[in-house]
């Protein structure tokens, strides 16, 4: 089944669940995308040490992050089945 030409083109979107998933899921994401958006702002304000500590932070939580999905995409490969985890999409 083909996917619709917004989902296609608005596919960041879509995949952030703005836009077509449970009521649940999108306050979910917005309440997300607001609370990393503060963090940003609260923390271009902090000082040289500990802005420094915090983006170190940060490089490790994305390379676990990172580590995490790359295992999962190769015991996916391994098994050949996807991961059983819920998309939240509205039923059709």
């Amino acid at each position: 089944r083909k996917s619709p030409y917004a989902h296609q083109v608005l596919a960041p979107a879509y995949a952030m669940a703005f836009f077509h998933a449970t009521r649940k899921r999108k306050i979910v994401s917005y309440a997300l995308i607001t609370g990393i958006f503060l963090l940003v702002v609260a923390v271009k304000k902090l000082p040289y040490p500990y802005r420094s500590v915090l983006d170190a932070g940060v490089v490790v939580g994305l390379s676990w992050g990172s580590a995490a999905t790359l295992g999962i995409f190769l015991n996916a490969l391994r098994t050949g089945r996807a991961p059983n985890i819920d998309p939240c999409l509205p039923e059709p």
